[in-house]
């Protein structure tokens, strides 16, 4: 599995990792080229990807474990909708996530709901250098694909 050192490296010869996340060049905005082979990965490797453009995850302690629960008519609303609650938990809490755990994924009456633990902490200046600044995530093109036998992709783009 790639994590947010690794950045969706490919092993000479052997293809990509199974999971993994890859900043996208967008004119004025940033993008993430996500995969995994499950939604739960996919979605586990989008919020690993824009926790690495908000700061460098390597130096953000596992002090808080916060609950995240979002629902969306469909799959790339739900996609949307989490990032998006990320973004806001850094913006109104402070908060700067490293690793997000239990994460599910259930097909709802009205969509779709997803659980998720965030463990992280508040941002620290003299810790956690500022990244980008990712207003929100957008449905600019977003479109998640299943690849039959190998999983699922997604480029999503960042408003900044």
């Amino acid at each position: 599995m790639s994590d947010a050192k690794g950045m969706g490296r490919e092993a000479k010869g052997m293809g990509r990792d199974p999971e993994g996340f890859e900043p996208v060049d967008h004119t004025a905005d940033l993008g993430l080229r996500v995969w995994a082979e499950g939604l739960e990965g996919l979605f586990r490797q989008a919020a690993l990807g824009l926790s690495q453009l908000l700061t460098d995850p390597a130096r953000i302690r596992v002090a808080r474990r916060l609950p995240i629960e979002v629902t969306g008519a469909d799959l790339e609303e739900l996609l949307v909708s989490w990032l998006n609650e990320i973004l806001y938990r850094a913006e109104s809490e402070g908060m700067l996530f490293a690793e997000f755990q239990d994460l599910r994924i259930e097909e709802t009456a009205g969509g779709y709901s997803l659980a998720a633990v965030a463990l992280g902490e508040p941002r620290d200046e003299s810790r956690h250098p500022l990244g980008a600044a990712v207003k929100a995530a957008t449905y600019h093109g977003l479109e998640i694909e299943s690849r039959s036998e190998s999983g699922y992709d997604l480029t999503i783009i960042l408003d900044t």
